[in-house]
């Protein structure tokens, strides 16, 4: 089953369901960076995968593959400038140094968490002989 984000309450609800994953796929910010920077958040696993470890009304909780540390993402402020299409969600970052940057994250489901295909049930019809829905 294909993630699609349309809004915050598709990406909440996305991360509700078990085996929900993120992952970084573009950081402007770090894109600028010195190579050696960008070898020390890789290093500390910044664009690993991320698994939901918790869900509050504002922030996510989120463990890195491979890595005994968790990483938040708050959307209590600034979430009116997020962008969301298809699997990935656009975050701004307020650095406040240079031209604007943001964290692209791709949105995906772990191995074997994968939902099945949600299908409608064929109604039998009426004994009435009325349709059920017009």
């Amino acid at each position: 089953m294909a993630v699609v984000l349309r809004s915050l309450s598709d990406f909440k609800r996305f991360l509700e369901m078990p085996g929900a994953t993120i992952q970084i796929v573009q950081n402007t910010f770090m894109d600028r960076q010195p190579e050696a920077s960008r070898e020390a958040y890789r290093a500390k696993g910044m664009f690993e995968p991320r698994t939901v470890q918790a869900l509050s009304r504002k922030a996510a909780v989120f463990a890195v593959r491979g890595h005994p540390t968790t990483v938040w993402l708050y959307w209590d402020k600034g979430v009116r400038r997020w962008r969301f299409s298809g699997d990935t969600v656009t975050v701004p970052l307020e650095t406040a140094m240079g031209p604007p940057d943001a964290i692209v994250y791709r949105c995906s489901f772990a191995p074997g968490f994968e939902p099945t295909e949600r299908r409608g049930r064929v109604r039998p019809p009426r004994e009435d002989g009325a349709q059920a829905h017009p």
